[in-house]
């Protein structure tokens, strides 16, 4: 196309109303729409903008692509957009600017129709919805001048300034009814006023319902007069009704009215007292003499309702303003007021009873109006991107540019006390009365004081809901009341206008329009949460809604297609209180209650160091009655408590009780680890210097042990979530002697990075040239998609800046992460030739808080728990190996997991419910020079992975699989509840069949082979009863043999290790063409180092019999045998029941003098049982 036709000011608004809602009404995520800027149609319009986010989403029923630009991505779908849109017709592969937001609207209708074709849906949806075009535009076109506006007082500019209505209503200005000239007469926006019209109505004919006992004076003298005027000596005989002056010719001329007129029954008065004004809703309205709002009849359909005032409503709204009154609410909430109902009345004419109805409101004092604001009103933007909130957010500090990082701190401080004003006394007032309010944004006022919120004031009863169990027995309200709802149904509205409708609303609008993040907000609201003070039942309503994974959303869009208000549809989206969190919202550690850690972290590793040499045969020994003996020489040998296990036939030491005896001296001492090193020197054979090495990393093992045992979390375990129990397990490798020896860190490093013990950090950012990068990313995303999981609009913006600080263009470089111990030890070291030439550039730019996972060089985002995971290259090493990440496992890993996601997805045999989620290494860079240093090698790369908190569904949660194995702080195991719950044999049984069966499944059916060992398993659970494993770890931890492949027509083109690698570690390789060395790879790493520990443990602490536990999963395995007896040729091929299993040498490798693969072939527990029967 030859140019771009931008939307115009008001059209543009429509635009980011309309296609929000549908995104968010059919869940699409647009994160997963951004495509490369140079793809779009757009870009030669923002080509000055590299950081421009830009989307495409494709309307199939239309064939039709809309193009897009992102200004702002909202987390809860406040998105806002430039002003520039274009449509690809993908017939004839033309494009046009889109720029009648009523084009939008029918691709939208015709989207919808061909989507749901199957149900009764609205065919006037589109013309409804043009309806709503047409009357904002008619108030953007007649509304009044500033001058006009600004004579308005601040509270009645906020009711009557909402020109485009609810942001996710598609009919939120549509009204059927109003003609124009009705429209400028009555319409708030067109900031109206008018005079009431009366009708004096017979007391025979009146009914009304109070909320107090003794009603206050409602009309004005004036009105009094001209009515006893009128109506002489009847006066006493009749009630005076007003009504809305629209509403008033609409009752004249009905039919039903005309016989009462005609008796007199009825009298119109006309246009009386006091000149009033419409408040938001339009048809309620505000009386400034009274001091009250009253809510009036009009029969014209606003947005997708009749807005007059049927019995039940009117009923609800008085039932629920008793309940405010009795209750006290007022008087026991001072952060809030809720605004009863004071009266409802209307007349015993059954065919304009609804019509009649009108509601008297209490009001506001004048000192509190003053600083009081409708909040829908305070968040509408007008076409510059301006906000009235701000105002009052400026007040507060005068001096802080808003738009400014510095204003960050205040922002947050400001926030914080919005929700200690609104979220926190509804969470209250629900939990302890059982009253849910209607929170959105038109019925919800703010009272302000010097800028800051001061007190939340609600209004319009008649969105009250109340639990009749959670309030104490009220006699006024009758049982069949429409007042009362179920538990479920009031929490699911409370969460709904509260937290979706209101303060997400909120979020986003401070977030637009200031320096602040959303996600920076959301932290703040969940931090507020957790650090203020709740009753009992309080802390019990916020935790359920701080731990929900997910928030109902009212479809509005749905509704409207369907005519389903009265039984709504309702959506579930991501809670972003749940998702964004920060390092604040960790789990404080405390010092540990065992003030012997030292000891105990020093028996650990002598120990392991023992128990794995023996298993390796490294040295003779003797075991009997209990006990193992072993010689150093004639004169000294070692004692100590042991317990061969079935499971491998490991014997299992109690460290503390090892004794050295020494017959010469005629000692019998508690030896050190020092001590025993040096003694076990003399009967081991071992390259001297690998030996001192390995004497080195057990040291380091026992120091870093016992600093992360000194200190614990403040609450056990098994009640943290998955990210912290992922940091804070103590265990690490079970079986591996220098389990913790993370050799190049110092304590004060072990103290900031170790998992145990890190309070979070950030990571050094980069940009590094692309000439110096290898970046292989996933099918399923692209590098516009990546940089959103760590950096806002605003960090784009100002990373776009810095480099053009630098004179270099944005678009020539990679945005690369670097563990910060890396960055200083390592690549601000042997990088500088690159950082010197601008191929490497530090950035000046935080991105997200991370929290190290078990392996230390995973990061965990704790800012938003959903984004993605780091795994960043570090020159540490931990359990005997190197963590740079070899450049060609890098490349591998996104293709890998693709591979393998697609495999599980489509397996035809495992259920849905049980198949393992694949955590996607969805991209992975590498940074390699020409001529490359020894250290460079594998040492700047980063590999992207899915967090597991992107699959979890409601109701359900994660904990690491060696978590299954662990201790907790409180001395009891982390599973101890669930076994009580669901009793051992139970809970194992589901354990097996669901997360342990799917592994051995994938390679007889598909001939891959995982190393599932614990640390790459995350359990999924129901309250503790397995549901199904997440696994990860894919780039160097499958194993496969392309003639045994299933499909192997599938498989990727992957980089195998290159021989220099080979050498350095030789049990890095993808192909092999032994079936058995498939098998023993899984064996090895989801038996011996995975099922054998949790054998052992469930023995040692619940006196399960591990030939049980065996027994358990053999008949598990020949129960899938039996059903699917297709694959009897794979079970042989992969037979997990042979006689032996191949085990690699974890220890003797360390000290052995060639480097070479070195596994023991052991007896398989499988095949020393026979199957027995058991319930």
């Amino acid at each position: 196309m030859n140019s771009i036709i931008t939307t115009d000011a008001w059209s543009y608004k429509l635009f980011e109303q309309y296609l929000n809602t549908f995104f968010r009404e059919l869940k699409v995520n647009l994160e997963e729409c951004i495509i490369p800027a140079q793809d779009s149609p757009l870009f030669t319009l923002y080509a000055e903008q590299p950081d421009t986010l830009c989307f495409a989403y494709t309307f199939h029923a239309s064939n039709t692509v809309v193009y897009g630009v992102v200004q702002h991505l909202s987390t809860t779908g406040y998105h806002r957009y430039q002003r520039g849109f274009v449509l690809q017709n993908l017939s004839d592969n033309t494009f046009d600017s889109l720029t009648d937001p009523k084009s939008l609207v029918k691709l939208i209708t015709d989207e919808l129709n061909s989507l749901f074709k199957d149900k009764n849906q609205n065919k006037n949806l589109y013309s409804d919805i043009a309806n709503s075009i047409e009357n904002t535009k008619f108030f953007l076109e007649n509304k009044p001048s500033q001058t006009a506006t600004k004579a308005l007082s601040g509270f009645q500019a906020t009711e009557q300034g909402m020109l485009y209505g609810h942001p996710f209503h598609v009919t939120s200005k549509a009204n059927l009814g109003f003609s124009k000239e009705d429209m400028k007469k009555y319409s708030p926006e067109l900031g109206a006023s008018f005079q009431l019209h009366y009708f004096a109505i017979h007391s025979s004919l009146i009914q009304k319902l109070v909320s107090e006992t003794e009603p206050s004076h409602r009309i004005e003298d004036e009105v009094l007069e001209v009515a006893k005027d009128r109506l002489q000596e009847n006066f006493t005989n009749y009630e005076l009704m007003p009504t809305h002056p629209w509403q008033a010719n609409f009752l004249l001329q009905h039919p039903s009215l005309k016989k009462h007129l005609d008796s007199q029954d009825v009298i119109y008065l006309g246009a009386l007292g006091q000149t009033v004004w419409p408040t938001s809703s339009v048809r309620t309205v505000w009386l400034p003499q009274s001091n009250l709002f009253l809510k009036l009849s009009i029969d014209v359909r606003i947005t997708s309702f009749i807005r007059n005032n049927p019995m039940d409503e009117m009923e609800r709204a008085i039932d629920a303003s008793k309940i405010i009154i009795n209750h006290k609410i007022n008087e026991q909430y001072p952060d809030l007021v809720i605004l009863p109902e004071l009266e409802a009345k209307t007349v015993k004419i059954p065919e304009l009873e609804s019509s009649f109805g009108i509601i008297y409101r209490a009001g506001l004092t004048p000192d509190v109006l003053e600083n009081t604001r409708m909040l829908g009103g305070l968040v509408e933007e007008n076409e510059n991107h301006e906000i009235p909130l701000l105002s009052f957010i400026q007040q507060a500090a005068p001096n802080q540019n808003l738009q400014s990082n510095d204003a960050k701190d205040f922002i947050t401080f400001w926030w914080k006390q919005y929700i200690k004003v609104s979220l926190i006394p509804l969470i209250e007032l629900f939990a302890n009365k059982g009253i849910s309010v209607e929170a959105h944004m038109q019925n919800s006022l703010m009272e302000f004081k010097n800028g800051y919120p001061h007190r939340l004031i609600l209004r319009d009863m008649e969105g009250i809901s109340i639990v009749p169990e959670m309030i104490e027995d009220d006699s006024s309200i009758s049982e069949d009341s429409t007042v009362w709802f179920s538990q479920k149904d009031a929490w699911t509205f409370l969460k709904y206008y509260l937290v979706i409708n209101h303060i997400a609303h909120l979020i986003s609008a401070i977030a637009r329009v200031t320096a602040i993040d959303e996600s920076e907000l959301w932290q703040a609201t969940r931090l507020t949460l957790t650090q203020e003070n709740f009753s009992a039942k309080g802390q019990q309503y916020r935790d359920l809604l701080i731990n929900s994974l997910t928030l109902p959303i009212k479809a509005n869009m749905l509704n409207t297609l369907y005519h389903s208000g009265g039984n709504p549809i309702w959506i579930e989206v991501e809670n972003p209180i749940y998702k964004y969190r920060g390092a604040e919202a960790l789990c404080p550690l405390q010092p540990t209650q065992q003030t012997n850690y030292k000891t105990l972290a020093e028996n650990r590793v002598m120990g392991q160091l023992l128990e794995a040499l023996i298993f390796e045969n490294t040295f003779k020994y003797e075991f009997s009655k209990g006990q193992i003996k072993f010689y150093i020489s004639d004169t000294v040998f070692y004692t100590c408590a042991a317990k061969r296990h079935f499971s491998f036939k490991r014997i299992k030491l109690d460290p503390s009780s090892l004794v050295r005896s020494d017959i010469t001296l005629g000692t019998e001492t508690r030896p050190n680890l020092k001590t025993l090193l040096a003694d076990l020197k003399n009967i081991i054979e071992a390259d001297p210097v690998k030996w001192q090495n390995f004497n080195d990393e057990l040291n380091l093992t026992y120091v870093k042990h016992a600093q992360t045992l000194s200190q614990a979390p403040a609450q056990p375990l098994r009640t943290l979530p998955y990210l912290e129990q992922e940091a804070r397990i103590t265990n690490a490798h079970l079986y591996h002697p220098s389990f913790k020896s993370r050799i190049g860190f110092d304590l004060k490093e072990n103290q900031k990075y170790a998992p145990e013990l890190s309070e979070g950090f950030t990571v050094q950012w980069v940009a590094t040239h692309n000439s110096l990068c290898k970046l292989v990313l996933s099918e399923t995303i692209n590098l516009e998609q990546l940089y959103k999981q760590h950096f806002s609009e605003k960090d784009l913006q100002a990373i776009n800046d810095q480099l053009k600080e630098q004179n270099v263009d944005f678009k020539d470089y990679i945005l690369t992460p670097i563990h910060p111990w890396q960055w200083d030890k390592i690549i601000e070291l042997y990088y500088q030739d690159a950082i010197s030439n601008q191929l490497i550039i530090p950035l000046d730019i935080e991105g997200p808080t991370y929290l190290p996972q078990q392996s230390i060089r995973t990061l965990s985002n704790i800012s938003d728990i959903s984004a993605l995971s780091l795994k960043l290259a570090m020159n540490l090493v931990n359990t005997s190996t190197s963590r740079v990440l070899a450049p060609h496992t890098v490349q591998n890993a996104a293709k890998m997991s693709d591979w393998l996601y697609n495999i599980v997805e489509q397996d035809p045999i495992l259920e849905k419910q049980r198949k393992p989620v694949i955590l996607r290494e969805i991209g992975g860079l590498s940074v390699n020079q020409q001529i490359a240093l020894p250290v460079q090698y594998g040492a700047l790369a980063c590999i992207w992975r899915e967090s597991i908190y992107s699959y979890l569904k409601e109701g359900e949660s994660a904990t690491p699989v060696t978590g299954l194995m662990q201790v907790d702080t409180d001395q009891k195991p982390l599973i101890d509840e669930w076994i009580q719950e669901y009793g051992i044999e139970f809970w194992l049984e589901k354990l097996l069949s669901n997360a342990y069966l799917p592994i051995m499944h994938i390679l007889w059916c598909h001939g891959l082979a995982l190393e599932s060992h614990a640390q790459n398993m995350v359990l999924i659970h129901k309250n503790g009863l397995p549901v199904k494993a997440a696994l990860k770890d894919f780039h160097d931890g499958i194993r496969f043999s392309r003639h045994l492949l299933r499909e192997p027509n599938l498989l990727p083109n992957l980089q195998d290790a290159p021989k220099e690698h080979a050498k350095i570690n030789p049990n890095s390789f993808l192909e092999t063409h032994s079936p058995n060395e498939l098998r023993d790879f899984t064996q090895d790493a989801l038996w011996f180092v995975n099922l054998a520990e949790l054998a052992i443990f469930l023995n040692e602490h619940y006196d399960f019999d591990e030939i049980k536990f065996w027994t358990m999963l053999r008949t598990i395995i020949n129960q899938h045998k039996e059903a699917h007896p297709e694959f009897s040729e794979r079970y042989e091929l992969f037979n997990f029941t042979d006689d032996t299993i191949d085990i690699e040498q974890l220890a003797s490798r360390r000290f052995l003098p060639e480097i070479r693969l070195r596994v023991q072939t052991t007896p398989n527990p499988l095949s020393l049982i026979k199957e027995i029967e058991y319930e």
